[in-house]
């Protein structure tokens, strides 16, 4: 019975840009959709009043709408970048990192708040944020790029069996 042999370290990894494809539409297709998580549950608090414009099914589905687009506005360049970063780190490695998903995406984020500034919704005053909205900006954009990264791990990083090291 013949065994395959164990591949040596250089082979693990196979640079492929379909795979560099895969992690950046990841990334910047999921990642604002698992951000809008934040928006969505501190809009739930208007629920109440938003219940006046007809039933609460109506209501949420208001509520989910806005939440979806606004982490699409503020979130939709943050995520195209740090899947560029990530799927260039693994094309170079092998590896996609927590650590590195959850820094560029913060870098990402205050790159973006530094240059552009918070968003304009039809030339009106920019949208505004209390100090503690900025603490769940941050949470909603580290709670999107672990789980894209997670997600990015077990679908484009190969397996490794515990003979490999």
């Amino acid at each position: 019975m013949a065994t395959e042999p164990i591949p040596r370290p250089d082979q693990w990894h196979k640079p492929s840009w379909k795979r560099f494809a895969g992690i950046v539409a990841l990334f910047a297709l999921l990642g604002p959709l698992i951000g809008a998580i934040i928006p969505v549950m501190l809009s739930l608090g208007e629920l109440p009043e938003l219940m006046q414009i007809g039933s609460p099914l109506k209501a949420f589905g208001f509520i989910f709408a806005f939440g979806v687009v606004i982490a699409y506005v503020l979130g939709a360049p943050q995520a195209l970048v740090t899947g560029l970063v990530m799927g260039f780190w693994h094309r170079r490695t092998g590896a996609i990192s927590y650590w590195g998903a959850a820094l560029c995406a913060l870098a990402a984020l205050g790159l973006r708040l530094g240059i552009v500034g918070l968003p304009h919704f039809g030339g009106r005053e920019p949208l505004s944020l209390d100090t503690d909205d900025y603490l769940w900006l941050a949470l909603g954009h580290l709670m999107a790029v672990l789980a894209c990264a997670w997600l990015a791990r077990r679908l484009f990083v190969p397996v490794r069996s515990s003979g490999d090291r």
